[in-house]
């Protein structure tokens, strides 16, 4: 069963990886951050049921990730009421912890020893 909501999990970060590509190269408009936020509320409620005391590691990547989400949607859900944009209006913010970078490679290679 962990094993399914970490490949889960894989995968809701690539969704969004790619949204966030997909931000960077149209503009950064505020269309494609409601993706984003879609996507990184689904990631919140996954990353709060899994379980990581198996791996260390990867529950320490869990909160940064935990805690990045959160003060992204917070800084996110105020800037909208800020800025109330139009899809096609830049939407940048700032004043969030940065993604854990390497969340990436640990869940590869716990999936590939699975």
């Amino acid at each position: 069963m962990q094993q399914i909501i970490i490949k889960k999990l894989f995968l809701l970060l690539n969704k969004s990886k790619k949204t966030h590509t997909d931000y960077i190269s149209n503009g950064k408009i505020f269309f494609y951050t409601k993706k984003l936020i879609i996507i990184n509320k689904k990631i919140l409620v996954l990353i709060k049921s899994i379980n990581f005391e198996q791996e260390k590691e990867l529950k320490c990547l869990s909160l940064e990730l935990k805690e990045h989400l959160e003060e992204w949607i917070i800084n996110w859900n105020k800037q909208r009421k800020i800025k109330n944009p139009d899809n096609n209006d830049v939407f940048i913010f700032t004043g969030y912890k940065t993604f854990p970078k390497n969340l990436d490679k640990v869940l590869t290679i716990l999936l590939k020893h699975s």
